[in-house]
């Protein structure tokens, strides 16, 4: 079944905004029970459940950065019942991350690109997401 248009962008405005607000609860409720997403940079193969695997990685997002917030730039409505968004995630950190990626204060501002697949009672099925390793690199090579 096709959800309306306005539906899907609604329920995923809710999603960023949540997810901005630091409230992975309300951001893990918008998805259905057996949801899986993956984060194309850590390979092809990595598909992991929304509770007990994204999860984890948006609730330690919020907590390493304490100003952590999403600024959503664009959103799409795809094929079926998906919607497409482009995305600006980013904020303070607060120590210094391993491997020097980044220092303490540095202001990391990191383009996403987002393919969001809903279900037909309009809860999200499958996340897909992927973002600039070209930012991540650079700021590891300015940190040496």
């Amino acid at each position: 079944m096709q959800i309306e248009t306005k539906d899907l962008k609604a329920i995923t405005k809710k999603f960023f905004e949540v997810y901005g607000a630091h409230d992975v609860e309300a951001m893990t409720a918008l998805c259905a029970d057996d949801a899986k997403g993956r984060y194309a940079p850590y390979g092809r193969e990595y598909v992991v459940p929304v509770r007990g695997g994204l999860n984890a990685f948006w609730k330690g997002f919020t907590q390493a950065v304490p100003d952590f917030h999403v600024e959503v730039v664009e959103m799409l409505q795809a094929e079926g019942n998906a919607i497409v968004v482009q995305a600006v995630l980013g904020g303070t950190i607060s120590a210094d991350a391993p491997g020097g990626i980044a220092k303490k204060g540095d202001d990391i501002r990191i383009p996403h690109a987002y393919i969001i697949r809903y279900n037909a009672d309009g809860k999200i099925s499958y996340i897909d997401c992927y973002w600039d390793n070209t930012s991540i690199n650079s700021i590891k090579a300015s940190a040496l």
